[in-house]
């Protein structure tokens, strides 16, 4: 299995996994408790994001609908400065109702608090669909952004959001490097990968 960049059609698909293997997660779950929200959420959530990440042209399948990774290049924003409130704004209206979007907003706040000042490849999103995972799909998604890294001299970043995705990342040499606590939120565990090489 092997990824490669996305193409414009193949986009819909992308969010249709981000959204199957999503959600059960437990942080979008701590956020948006409602299944029936959840998913009108999903839908709203991971098409805005992937529209904003499209035009960085870091948007990777492996499979046919069934894995996909979203990543932001060294030194560049996922979006611009002048958008970035509007964005982050339209982000929080997709959880559905006022403490859904308080709880996302925290979870943001955090997430910007703790991401990196260096320029790095970052990991936003990857996703496999909860009836393809182990087998290896992850890791070609991964593996196809890290060479590159490895090959340019950049470290990259990402926030696992769970110990089984940790444990993927530190086989890709990732490291933990701390543990981000929201209220009663479950942890996020933010992860450093130097360059290798």
């Amino acid at each position: 299995m092997e990824a490669r960049h996305a193409i414009r059609d193949e986009l819909p698909g992308v969010v249709a996994v981000l959204c199957r293997a999503f959600f059960a997660d437990r942080i979008y779950r701590w956020m948006v408790p409602d299944d029936g929200q959840r998913r009108r959420s999903a839908l709203s959530f991971y098409s805005r994001f992937v529209d904003a990440c499209w035009p960085h042209g870091e948007v990777h399948v492996a499979g046919v609908g069934i894995g996909a990774a979203l990543w932001v290049p060294p030194g560049v924003s996922l979006v611009s400065h002048d958008d970035a409130e509007a964005f982050g704004r339209s982000l929080l209206e997709t959880a559905g109702d006022a403490a859904s979007s308080a709880r996302m907003a925290a979870v943001f706040a955090a997430l910007d608090e703790q991401h990196p000042a260096e320029p790095c490849w970052y990991l936003a999103f990857m996703a496999v669909d909860p009836a393809a995972q182990g087998q290896g799909i992850g890791s070609a998604l991964l593996a196809a952004v890290l060479e590159r890294a490895d090959r340019d001299g950049f470290p990259a970043y990402l926030e696992a959001s769970c110990p089984e995705n940790q444990r993927l990342y530190e086989r890709h040499g990732f490291v933990t490097v701390g543990e981000l606590n929201v209220s009663d939120c479950p942890a996020l565990y933010p992860m450093w990968r130097p360059p290798v090489g």
